[in-house]
């Protein structure tokens, strides 16, 4: 007969024969119990009081072993305690099979299934008194951990005795699986609380019962609130809630990026909020999910996104003329200081260049750099661009959105052509300056800014002289002064700035491009009434329209070509010169000796700027008038 047919009794006493153990050795004494046996009998304590509970009657006792066969408890009939201590079963004690030969602990652990000897069955003299059902125990993993053994006298065993050791074994091991399943559960809790902390996002969960059931410390921190005096109380009286929100709560709907006014100690947050209600996969209501972003977190976001930042630094201006270097230091000192500035110059020299260099040298570099050319801007919407809108109350009104002003927060607004502004706006925008507050359109509720103000516009001095730009505004906006040169007025910059776009394009366009002589005296006689930015379109579409390497004065547009050839002009003309001009003709010729520049143009006349003025709008003369036009015969 094979040996690994036999039944397992029957291969243990096989075993313990070939060992050469005696029937008289019996169960001996272990060594304490270590850390895991520990935590074994800590948790089937319970098990095991319950079970002994459940049989209430004499002759049973209940023993514990740990995956080592070391019987670690014993309780139960005081009569049967005793007679298996008489055993030599005293905790703790060996049952292994090599220490105590063939028993039902032993057995239970090493097959990993349940199993009872009964008196002779055992091969230890010291154990026939005794009848054990033991049954395994594993963990969740399906290791063994240990066996669970009751204990009766060998003349009163019973079959059933098995069946109960393997249900209370068996419900051991579910208590040790929902363990093992809480202990991951508050794991992952402990996982997703310290994930909530350390988001910069707010989060709140309103329970079915529209209490707070958990809010994180961001949270907190933005509402000023204490996240454990609000945990548990209702939200409406814990927090002063936006009515979209309560109204979005109450209804069970979902807002996705809602501008919010949470009230903070007497003083107004702006966030964007989200509400989701949350179901479970019976479509239960469990509660509501709110989070919450500081506006200006959102608002750098976006900056991010729309590239609202500065690119260029003074680096990048081209220019060694002394009306330039002048422009430059004082700009230098712009971007030092802190007050606004006012940027002086005609269309197309290169203000935008200038604001952002400014902005980049400033303290306020890592900020946004926000535009907005008010000229561009229909008047009815102006407001709303400046200021921003106010959103409605409830879920499905008009969203809100933030103005230039908000959006700049931290940083500068260029706003060019400021002249243009309505008195109201004007009124608005000086407001804003002096309190650091705005209110939306639409709005009640004072909001904070933090923004520098960068303004253009040619006219504001003759606006504010005419009484149509308010002079304190424009004093406000003048902090600091940067005049910056035509480009008729920079004489050898202009070779600088052709040579600088010729690299940049000969680069693009894969090909070395130069002018000959002739067509850079052309362009140095030119006035380029349009400044540098028509100089860089004239330099682009000469050389996206050829294919010389060697561009000539045939190759230039018909208004450069014209004023090639020097023009004779006469002594500068007097207005009390009467009898050789009229006043109408000298103010055209002293125009177009200085190239439509008004300031010159007054002083060549010997007139002050606003005397030029109302006579040019008497005589209907403009400035397009001074510059040469191209179909000048």
């Amino acid at each position: 007969m094979h040996t690994h047919h036999a039944p397992p009794i029957q291969r243990s006493w096989q075993r313990c024969v070939a060992r050469g153990q005696r029937p008289e050795d019996g169960p001996a004494p272990a060594a304490a119990p270590g850390g895991p046996a520990l935590r074994l009998l800590d948790l089937a304590r319970s098990s095991i009081e319950d079970v002994y509970q459940l049989i209430e009657g004499p002759g049973f006792a209940i023993a514990l072993a740990d995956a080592q066969a070391v019987a670690l408890h014993l309780e139960g009939d005081p009569a049967v305690v005793a007679l298996a201590r008489s055993c030599g079963l005293c905790p703790p004690a060996d049952l292994s099979e090599e220490r105590a030969g063939s028993n039902a602990v032993d057995l239970a652990l090493r097959e990993a299934l349940p199993i009872q000897t009964v008196g002779v069955a055992h091969f230890s003299a010291q154990l026939r008194p005794l009848a054990i059902a033991a049954a395994p125990i594993f963990a969740v993993d399906g290791q063994p951990l240990g066996a669970l053994a009751i204990i009766t006298d060998a003349e009163g065993a019973h079959r059933h005795t098995l069946g109960l050791a393997i249900a209370t074994a068996q419900a051991l091991h579910n208590q040790l699986r929902a363990d093992t399943l809480l202990a991951d559960a508050n794991d992952q809790l402990a996982e997703l609380y310290a994930a909530l902390e350390t988001m910069s996002e707010g989060l709140i969960f309103i329970g079915p019962g529209n209490e707070i059931r958990r809010i994180n410390s961001r949270a907190a921190e933005m509402l000023g609130v204490g996240a454990r005096a609000v945990a548990g109380r209702p939200f409406a009286q814990a927090l002063a809630m936006p009515e979209i929100v309560r109204q979005a709560i109450h209804d069970r709907i979902e807002l996705v990026d809602q501008e919010l006014r949470w009230q903070v100690r007497r003083a107004a947050l702006a966030a964007l909020g989200s509400v989701r209600p949350v179901w479970n996969h019976e479509r239960r209501y469990l509660g509501a999910l709110i989070t919450i972003r500081p506006a200006q977190s959102v608002h750098q976001l976006v900056q991010r996104v729309v590239g609202a930042q500065a690119q260029f630094t003074f680096h990048d201006i081209i220019g060694q003329c002394p009306a330039m270097l002048q422009a430059l230091h004082h700009a230098h000192m712009a971007a030092g200081g802190g007050g606004a500035v006012m940027l002086h110059g005609e269309p197309g020299v290169g203000k935008e260049i200038f604001a952002q260099a400014i902005h980049n040298a400033s303290s306020r570099a890592r900020g946004p750099f926000v535009r907005l050319n008010c000229a561009a801007v229909p008047r009815t919407v102006l407001a709303s661009e400046l200021f921003g809108v106010e959103g409605g109350p409830r879920p499905g009104d008009r969203p809100g959105r933030p103005g230039k002003l908000e959006l700049a927060y931290g940083g500068l607004l260029y706003l060019e052509e400021v002249g243009v502004l309505p008195s109201e706006l004007q009124t608005g925008l000086l407001r804003a300056i002096e309190m650091k507050r705005i209110i939306r359109t639409g709005g009640a509720q004072p909001l904070p800014i933090d923004v520098r103000i960068i303004t253009t516009d040619a006219d504001l001095e003759r606006l504010t002289q005419e009484g149509r730009f308010r002079a304190d505004l424009a004093a406000r906006l003048s902090a600091f002064s940067v005049e910056i040169p035509p480009l008729r007025a920079r004489g050898d910059d202009l070779l600088l700035l052709i040579n600088h776009l010729l690299l940049l394009l000969s680069d693009r366009l894969g090909r070395q491009v130069a002018f000959a002589p002739d067509a850079l005296q052309a362009m140095r006689a030119y006035p380029w009434p349009g400044n540098v930015r028509e100089l860089e379109l004239t330099i682009e579409r000469v050389l996206h329209s050829s294919e010389k390497s060697v561009i000539g004065l045939e190759d230039l547009p018909p208004a450069i070509v014209h004023v090639a050839a020097p023009i004779e002009t006469p002594e500068s003309p007097s207005l009390n010169d009467s009898n050789r001009l009229s006043e109408r003709e000298a103010i055209l010729r002293a125009g177009h000796q200085t190239a439509g520049h008004l300031g010159r143009t007054a002083e060549l006349l010997g007139i002050s700027r606003a005397t030029l003025w109302r006579k040019m709008g008497r005589y209907g003369i403009s400035k397009a008038d001074f510059w040469p036009s191209p179909h000048t015969p």
